[in-house]
């Protein structure tokens, strides 16, 4: 079930950003920028909608996407979330350094930031502010423990398989492969965040899950995903990935060849690999070896389930959007949103 979100109820957190990005934008440019309510009919809704006051010129709105924080592993998503807006689309966050204004303004993203930088090319309308240093606002709360790396792995099992949250928490504990005692916290912050509630004796629910995989896919890059980084390796035979079986010493494909098999969309360049702690007899059978440059990258698995599918030697649809889009790659960009719109957008719709 999804619900909608407008600026009435917008986190706190987000609230200070876009708060402190506009005061900095005006302040920078003389332009003054309005809040808009957000439309509840929008299926991917945004954070914010904001119309930009310039005299004399008439602008569309633009669909605010609010970040605290981009990095090089979390810019895929923004540029995939926005996409799907469908609509301008404008990136609020704390700080955007010039290396990644230059990215985004090659990628025409348009964006502010609390210290005032900004891109917006929206014709006959030009900004492009880089290189002001970082300003340091008030923060009303760190990353909660639910999106820290041992507290996705629960939320990732909970996305994955809608009717896990009714179960007891013995069980999810076994599927998101962490401590019992993980679980009780991260329900407790799920339910904080308003992202869970207790119906009694219907059970536990899920809710504004379209913001909660959201809010998963953005810390996955930034905090499971390094974590589990085993190493990058080499080839000896090409295309040795496509002989890997099911359930073959329990490795799994990931990211653009488990996008390949789905969607016959991309060609993959880099081989993603999600497989036990212990690699040896796996390098050794495939005959790959260690190299920095390689083009295969390994991660460990993190979960304890099988997705309910029939492509047993993939990892869950989510998993695989979540790769591609780290990559920050235009066509695997394209080819997350495929996967989205026949896996994921499917999945949201079963709470």
């Amino acid at each position: 079930m999804r619900t909608q979100k407008n600026t009435t109820d917008m986190a706190t957190k987000e609230q200070e950003i876009l708060n402190a990005a506009k005061l900095a934008f005006e302040e920078t440019t003389g332009f003054c920028i309005t809040i808009l309510e957000v439309e509840p009919a929008e299926k991917i809704h945004p954070d914010a909608v904001l119309q930009i006051d310039v005299p004399e010129v008439k602008l569309k709105k633009f669909y605010a996407e609010i970040k605290g924080f981009i990095t090089k592993a979390t810019i895929g998503h923004v540029i995939e979330r926005m996409r799907r807006f469908g609509k301008p689309g404008i990136l609020v966050t704390r700080h955007v350094t010039p290396p990644m204004a230059e990215k985004l303004k090659e990628l025409n993203i348009a964006f502010i930031d609390t210290a005032g930088n900004a891109y917006i090319n929206e014709l006959p309308f030009f900004v492009y502010i880089i290189g002001r240093k970082k300003k340091e606002i008030p923060a009303t709360e760190t990353i909660v423990r639910a999106f820290r790396p041992t507290g996705l792995k629960v939320v990732f099992a909970l996305l994955c398989l809608p009717e896990l949250v009714k179960a007891p928490y013995r069980d999810i504990a076994t599927a998101a492969n962490v401590a019992l005692g993980t679980v009780g916290w991260v329900m407790y912050d799920l339910k904080k965040l308003n992202f869970l509630v207790d119906r009694g004796k219907h059970g536990r629910k899920l809710i504004n899950t379209d913001k909660l995989l959201d809010t998963w896919i953005h810390a996955y890059a930034r905090e499971l995903r390094p974590k589990l980084y085993i190493g990058h390796y080499d080839a000896t035979i090409k295309e040795w990935w496509e002989k890997i079986e099911p359930g073959e010493n329990q490795f799994f494909l990931g990211g653009e060849p488990a996008a390949a098999r789905l969607t016959d969309y991309l060609k993959p360049e880099t081989i993603t690999i999600y497989g036990p702690e212990e690699i040896n007899k796996f390098l050794i059978v495939n005959h790959l070896k260690k190299d920095p440059q390689g083009k295969i990258e390994i991660f460990q698995k993190f979960w304890n389930f099988d997705y309910p599918w029939n492509y047993k030697i993939l990892v869950p649809p989510l998993l695989i959007y979540a790769d591609l889009i780290a990559t920050a790659d235009d066509r695997n960009i394209e080819t997350a949103r495929i996967i989205y719109d026949q896996y994921i957008d499917r999945l949201i719709e079963k709470y």
